[in-house]
Protein backbone atom coordinates (compact mmCIF):
# COMPACT_ATOMS: atom_id res chain seq x y z
CA UNK A 1 0.00 0.00 0.00
CA UNK A 2 1.45 3.32 -0.79
CA UNK A 3 2.05 5.69 2.00
CA UNK A 4 -0.70 8.62 2.56
CA UNK A 5 -0.61 12.02 4.24
CA UNK A 6 -2.31 11.97 7.67
CA UNK A 7 -5.76 13.27 8.04
CA UNK A 8 -5.92 15.93 10.50
CA UNK A 9 -4.31 19.43 9.46
CA UNK A 10 -2.07 21.61 12.02
CA UNK A 11 -4.19 24.24 11.72
CA UNK A 12 -6.64 22.47 14.16
CA UNK A 13 -4.23 22.94 17.43
CA UNK A 14 -4.99 26.04 18.60
CA UNK A 15 -9.02 24.95 18.40
CA UNK A 16 -8.04 22.01 20.24
CA UNK A 17 -6.61 24.22 23.31
CA UNK A 18 -8.60 26.68 22.82
CA UNK A 19 -11.87 23.93 23.21
CA UNK A 20 -10.48 22.44 26.51
CA UNK A 21 -10.01 25.80 28.30
CA UNK A 22 -13.27 27.10 26.60
CA UNK A 23 -11.92 30.03 24.72
CA UNK A 24 -13.77 31.56 22.13
CA UNK A 25 -11.71 31.65 18.65
CA UNK A 26 -12.39 34.03 16.02
CA UNK A 27 -14.41 32.46 13.32
CA UNK A 28 -11.67 32.50 10.69
CA UNK A 29 -9.47 29.64 12.37
CA UNK A 30 -9.98 26.22 11.69
CA UNK A 31 -12.61 24.34 14.42
CA UNK A 32 -11.12 21.87 17.11
CA UNK A 33 -11.28 18.29 16.30
CA UNK A 34 -14.58 17.52 18.16
CA UNK A 35 -14.51 14.10 19.32
CA UNK A 36 -10.54 14.73 20.22
CA UNK A 37 -11.57 18.25 22.53
CA UNK A 38 -14.24 16.38 23.61
CA UNK A 39 -12.87 13.54 25.26
CA UNK A 40 -10.16 15.24 26.69
CA UNK A 41 -12.49 17.50 28.35
CA UNK A 42 -14.56 14.54 29.77
CA UNK A 43 -11.12 13.19 31.51
CA UNK A 44 -10.42 16.80 32.54
CA UNK A 45 -13.83 16.84 34.17
CA UNK A 46 -14.76 20.12 32.93
CA UNK A 47 -12.26 23.80 30.67
CA UNK A 48 -8.86 23.35 31.76
CA UNK A 49 -7.40 25.85 33.54
CA UNK A 50 -3.74 24.92 33.01
CA UNK A 51 -2.03 23.96 29.61
CA UNK A 52 1.79 22.82 29.24
CA UNK A 53 2.07 22.64 25.73
CA UNK A 54 5.93 20.84 24.46
CA UNK A 55 6.80 21.15 20.89
CA UNK A 56 10.22 18.97 20.40
CA UNK A 57 11.09 20.29 17.23
CA UNK A 58 11.33 17.85 13.96
CA UNK A 59 10.51 14.32 15.44
CA UNK A 60 8.27 12.94 12.25
CA UNK A 61 5.80 10.20 12.65
CA UNK A 62 8.27 7.45 11.19
CA UNK A 63 10.71 7.55 13.94
CA UNK A 64 8.01 6.83 16.77
CA UNK A 65 7.51 4.00 14.61
CA UNK A 66 10.29 2.57 13.95
CA UNK A 67 11.66 3.77 18.20
CA UNK A 68 8.31 3.64 20.05
CA UNK A 69 9.99 2.61 23.01
CA UNK A 70 12.05 5.65 23.10
CA UNK A 71 8.02 7.85 23.44
CA UNK A 72 7.90 5.57 27.08
CA UNK A 73 8.11 8.60 28.93
CA UNK A 74 5.59 10.76 26.97
CA UNK A 75 2.76 7.40 27.04
CA UNK A 76 3.29 7.57 30.92
CA UNK A 77 1.12 10.92 30.43
CA UNK A 78 -0.56 10.76 28.00
CA UNK A 79 -3.65 8.63 26.50
CA UNK A 80 -4.39 9.96 23.14
CA UNK A 81 -1.96 10.04 20.25
CA UNK A 82 -3.45 11.50 17.02
CA UNK A 83 -1.96 11.81 13.46
CA UNK A 84 -1.47 15.47 11.78
CA UNK A 85 -0.39 16.46 8.59
CA UNK A 86 2.29 19.18 9.07
CA UNK A 87 2.29 22.26 6.35
CA UNK A 88 3.92 22.99 3.06
CA UNK A 89 6.48 24.16 3.27
CA UNK A 90 7.42 21.91 6.02
CA UNK A 91 9.80 24.40 8.08
CA UNK A 92 9.25 25.05 11.52
CA UNK A 93 7.87 29.17 11.12
CA UNK A 94 5.21 27.39 8.84
CA UNK A 95 4.28 24.99 10.59
CA UNK A 96 4.43 26.54 14.21
CA UNK A 97 2.29 29.78 12.50
CA UNK A 98 -0.38 27.44 11.47
CA UNK A 99 -0.54 25.73 14.74
CA UNK A 100 -1.45 28.88 16.94
CA UNK A 101 -3.56 30.89 14.35
CA UNK A 102 -5.51 27.72 12.84
CA UNK A 103 -4.79 29.29 9.50
CA UNK A 104 -3.19 27.78 6.47
CA UNK A 105 -0.11 29.92 5.28
CA UNK A 106 -1.99 31.56 2.62
CA UNK A 107 -3.68 33.26 5.87
CA UNK A 108 -0.93 33.98 8.36
CA UNK A 109 1.26 35.09 5.50
CA UNK A 110 3.97 32.76 6.41
CA UNK A 111 4.89 30.39 3.96
CA UNK A 112 8.70 29.58 3.50
CA UNK A 113 11.64 29.87 6.30
CA UNK A 114 11.24 33.33 7.21
CA UNK A 115 10.45 34.76 10.58
CA UNK A 116 8.47 37.82 10.76
CA UNK A 117 6.54 39.10 14.16
CA UNK A 118 2.45 37.78 13.25
CA UNK A 119 0.28 40.20 13.31
CA UNK A 120 -2.70 38.11 13.25
CA UNK A 121 -4.91 36.88 16.00
CA UNK A 122 -2.84 33.90 17.46
CA UNK A 123 -3.36 31.30 20.23
CA UNK A 124 -1.07 33.79 22.41
CA UNK A 125 -3.95 36.59 21.96
CA UNK A 126 -6.50 34.76 22.91
CA UNK A 127 -5.48 33.37 26.28
CA UNK A 128 -4.19 36.96 26.87
CA UNK A 129 -7.26 38.14 26.51
CA UNK A 130 -8.96 35.47 28.36
CA UNK A 131 -7.02 37.08 31.36
CA UNK A 132 -4.71 34.25 31.18
CA UNK A 133 -1.14 34.10 32.15
CA UNK A 134 1.13 33.01 29.74
CA UNK A 135 5.00 32.12 29.02
CA UNK A 136 7.26 30.79 26.15
CA UNK A 137 10.32 29.09 26.52
CA UNK A 138 12.46 28.45 24.16
CA UNK A 139 16.59 27.70 22.86
CA UNK A 140 18.01 30.73 21.72
CA UNK A 141 16.72 32.05 18.57
CA UNK A 142 13.81 29.96 18.59
CA UNK A 143 11.08 30.55 16.06
CA UNK A 144 8.81 31.27 18.56
CA UNK A 145 10.63 33.82 20.12
CA UNK A 146 10.21 35.61 16.62
CA UNK A 147 7.05 35.27 15.19
CA UNK A 148 5.42 35.18 18.81
CA UNK A 149 7.05 38.32 19.65
CA UNK A 150 5.62 41.49 21.11
CA UNK A 151 2.92 40.09 23.26
CA UNK A 152 2.22 40.79 27.01
CA UNK A 153 3.46 37.44 27.85
CA UNK A 154 6.71 36.76 29.39
CA UNK A 155 9.70 35.24 27.02
CA UNK A 156 12.10 33.08 28.47
CA UNK A 157 15.36 32.34 26.73
CA UNK A 158 17.60 29.61 27.22
CA UNK A 159 21.05 27.60 25.63
CA UNK A 160 20.17 24.66 25.38
CA UNK A 161 17.13 21.99 25.64
CA UNK A 162 18.15 20.86 29.27
CA UNK A 163 18.34 24.71 30.17
CA UNK A 164 14.77 24.71 28.47
CA UNK A 165 13.51 21.79 30.47
CA UNK A 166 15.22 23.24 34.15
CA UNK A 167 13.64 27.07 33.12
CA UNK A 168 9.95 25.45 32.72
CA UNK A 169 9.95 23.48 35.74
CA UNK A 170 10.79 26.29 37.84
CA UNK A 171 8.18 28.19 35.79
CA UNK A 172 5.66 25.26 36.43
CA UNK A 173 6.67 24.92 39.98
CA UNK A 174 6.17 28.68 40.66
CA UNK A 175 2.39 27.67 39.60
CA UNK A 176 2.27 31.46 37.92
CA UNK A 177 1.14 30.51 34.45
CA UNK A 178 -2.05 28.99 33.27
CA UNK A 179 -0.28 28.30 30.10
CA UNK A 180 3.51 27.08 29.57
CA UNK A 181 4.92 27.03 25.49
CA UNK A 182 8.07 25.16 25.61
CA UNK A 183 9.62 24.74 22.19
CA UNK A 184 13.27 22.57 21.83
CA UNK A 185 15.18 21.70 18.65
CA UNK A 186 17.61 19.19 19.92
CA UNK A 187 16.50 16.64 17.68
CA UNK A 188 16.46 18.87 14.57
CA UNK A 189 19.91 20.34 15.11
CA UNK A 190 21.12 16.29 15.77
CA UNK A 191 18.98 14.95 12.63
CA UNK A 192 20.66 17.53 10.42
CA UNK A 193 23.62 17.54 11.15
CA UNK A 194 24.15 13.15 11.65
CA UNK A 195 21.35 12.02 9.80
CA UNK A 196 17.54 11.46 11.75
CA UNK A 197 18.04 7.84 13.03
CA UNK A 198 21.92 8.56 13.68
CA UNK A 199 23.00 7.63 17.39
CA UNK A 200 22.74 11.65 18.21
CA UNK A 201 19.41 11.87 16.57
CA UNK A 202 17.99 9.61 18.76
CA UNK A 203 19.43 10.51 22.02
CA UNK A 204 17.97 13.95 21.45
CA UNK A 205 14.82 11.92 21.34
CA UNK A 206 15.30 10.25 24.74
CA UNK A 207 16.15 14.17 26.08
CA UNK A 208 12.89 15.93 24.55
CA UNK A 209 10.57 12.71 25.73
CA UNK A 210 12.24 12.82 29.11
CA UNK A 211 12.25 16.42 29.61
CA UNK A 212 8.27 16.16 29.06
CA UNK A 213 8.06 13.04 31.25
CA UNK A 214 9.75 15.70 34.38
CA UNK A 215 7.19 18.89 33.15
CA UNK A 216 4.19 16.35 33.36
CA UNK A 217 5.48 15.07 36.90
CA UNK A 218 5.77 18.40 38.00
CA UNK A 219 2.39 18.75 37.12
CA UNK A 220 0.90 15.80 38.79
CA UNK A 221 2.04 16.63 42.12
CA UNK A 222 -0.76 19.37 41.82
CA UNK A 223 -3.25 17.05 40.92
CA UNK A 224 -6.51 17.78 42.26
CA UNK A 225 -5.76 21.56 42.07
CA UNK A 226 -5.97 22.26 38.59
CA UNK A 227 -7.19 20.43 35.29
CA UNK A 228 -3.97 20.27 33.00
CA UNK A 229 -3.78 19.70 29.60
CA UNK A 230 -0.67 18.90 28.12
CA UNK A 231 0.81 18.23 24.64
CA UNK A 232 3.59 16.76 22.81
CA UNK A 233 3.20 18.30 19.41
CA UNK A 234 6.17 18.33 16.95
CA UNK A 235 5.35 20.48 13.73
CA UNK A 236 6.85 18.38 11.08
CA UNK A 237 9.58 15.69 10.06
CA UNK A 238 12.83 14.96 8.83
CA UNK A 239 13.99 12.97 5.91
CA UNK A 240 17.52 11.64 5.33
CA UNK A 241 19.60 13.51 2.52
CA UNK A 242 22.00 11.25 -0.19
CA UNK A 243 24.71 13.13 1.98
CA UNK A 244 23.80 11.63 4.70
CA UNK A 245 22.33 14.37 6.79
CA UNK A 246 18.60 15.32 7.34
CA UNK A 247 16.35 17.56 5.46
CA UNK A 248 13.08 18.82 6.09
CA UNK A 249 10.76 21.21 3.79
CA UNK A 250 9.57 19.24 1.28
CA UNK A 251 6.32 17.12 0.66
CA UNK A 252 7.88 13.92 1.58
CA UNK A 253 5.93 11.37 4.17
CA UNK A 254 8.69 11.98 6.18
CA UNK A 255 8.76 15.30 6.30
CA UNK A 256 4.92 15.83 6.71
CA UNK A 257 3.58 13.08 8.80
CA UNK A 258 3.90 13.64 12.91
CA UNK A 259 2.21 12.40 15.75
CA UNK A 260 0.52 14.03 18.66
CA UNK A 261 0.05 13.05 22.14
CA UNK A 262 -2.39 14.56 24.44
CA UNK A 263 -3.05 14.36 28.18
CA UNK A 264 -5.20 15.16 31.13
CA UNK A 265 -4.24 15.58 34.51
CA UNK A 266 -7.58 16.39 37.20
Amino acid sequence: MADHYNLYSLKHFAGIVADCMELPLPETYAPPIGWLSGLLRERLGGAADRAVLYHADAVGQYIWQQYTGLFAPVYRHTSLAVPFVSTVESVTPVAHATMYTGLEPEGHGIRTYVRPRLDCDTLFDALLRAGKKVAIVAQADSTFLHIFAGRALDYFEAASGLEVQEKSLELLESDRYDVVSIHTFEYDNAAHAYGPESREALNAVSLEAEGFHRLAETMERRRGQHRTLLTYSPDHGQHLTMDGHGAHGSRQIEDMNILHFFGTIA
